[in-house]
């Protein structure tokens, strides 16, 4: 019997540990790491390999997808899927522990999806902002769009659920500029504009506003100021509730 045949995967937004895969076609399927990784702090922060997205660009613009390789179990085996993850640059390597032909990632069996959207638990919010928060500061560092769909199971289409075209200044002030076709009219979205059937929202953030002095004399990023500059991004995510198969991508300028 021929073994099964290595997949094409891309990844949806990491939550509560557990992985969201996009499979080529309209399947989606949900895992846990089989070993200590926290794929929080490895997705979307330009670690990873990418490849060209499918949405319409500007001209000089190209949207780049994060995209693995996904190994099937061994048939009649109560084993998981292995997730061979590329790094995108040898800088990478450390953050992923690419050994040339991508990091060898163990992942339980797919998941119910009960089970998966954490019913009983529900989301970890903190944890959830905090990563959206390092993907809008890095989309303000590389002057990047954050766009981030949905996606429903047995639905090949990813559908527009807000773009963040962002940047930041000479002063170090990171400006982002929401855009989303869902009604967003309360908590941080009360002062939103609509424009083009368009709900629009600007967030000016200086950097230096997110930094708290450590005990040893140095600088890190206050976690109370992270996940409010994210809040209005994470209120606009958690909109159209459960299922839970929201994608993510930047759009950079080509190069």
């Amino acid at each position: 019997m021929a073994p099964p045949a290595p997949e094409h995967v891309r990844f949806g937004l990491p939550f509560n540990d557990i992985l969201p895969l996009w499979h080529d076609g309209a399947d989606i399927t949900w895992h846990r790491p089989a070993d200590a990784v926290d794929f929080a702090s490895i997705l979307g922060l330009g670690y990873v390999q990418t490849e060209p997205g499918p949405t319409a660009t500007p001209n000089g613009w190209q949207e780049l997808v994060e995209t693995a390789t996904l190994l099937p179990a061994a048939p009649d085996s109560d084993d998981g899927p292995v997730l061979q993850l590329r790094a995108a640059t040898p800088a990478g390597r450390r953050a992923i522990n690419d050994p040339g032909d991508g990091a060898p990632i163990r992942l339980s069996p797919a998941l119910p999806a009960q089970e998966a959207m954490g019913v009983a638990s529900g989301l970890d919010h903190t944890r959830f902002a905090v990563h959206i928060g390092r993907l809008m500061l890095r989309a303000a560092r590389d002057g990047a769009i954050l766009l981030f769909t949905l996606r429903a199971p047995r639905d090949p289409e990813a559908h527009h659920l807000l773009s963040v075209p962002s940047e930041v200044d000479a002063r170090q002030v990171m400006h982002f500029h929401l855009g989303t076709l869902l009604d967003m009219d309360d908590g941080a979205w009360a002062h939103a504009k609509r424009a083009d059937n368009m709900t629009l929202l600007d967030l000016d953030i200086p950097y230096q506003s997110l930094l708290s002095k450590s005990g040893q004399g140095g600088q890190g990023l206050e976690l109370e100021r992270l996940t409010d500059m994210a809040r209005p991004v994470v209120e606009c995510l958690l909109r159209p509730g459960f299922p839970f198969a929201l994608g993510f991508s930047v759009i950079l300028h080509e190069r």
